[in-house]
């Protein structure tokens, strides 16, 4: 999987009404397969529960614990339908 790139906006750019500073232009980037991107959210919403557990944030863990089976289960789910 490709790795997550950050963008920055020059200080002092204005924004006008779309949301992109003037002469900013996103880097391109390949297209991640949707199984690859979902166990990459799997991976970092169990590592983000663990910390909010650890911080007694008991509902955020929840969260974020439900979001991890979501996405264990997409990436289960599109693994099965891809083509051998």
């Amino acid at each position: 999987m490709p790795a997550l790139k950050s963008q920055t906006i020059p200080f002092g750019a204005s924004i006008p009404a779309n949301g992109r500073a003037r002469g900013f232009t996103p880097a391109p980037q390949e297209p991640a397969a949707t199984e690859d991107i979902a166990r990459y959210i799997a991976q970092m919403t169990t590592e983000m529960a663990v910390i909010a557990r650890s911080a007694n944030l008991d509902l955020l863990a929840y969260f974020l614990e439900m979001a991890n089976i979501e996405a264990n289960v997409t990436a289960r789910r599109n693994a099965a339908a891809a083509p051998s």
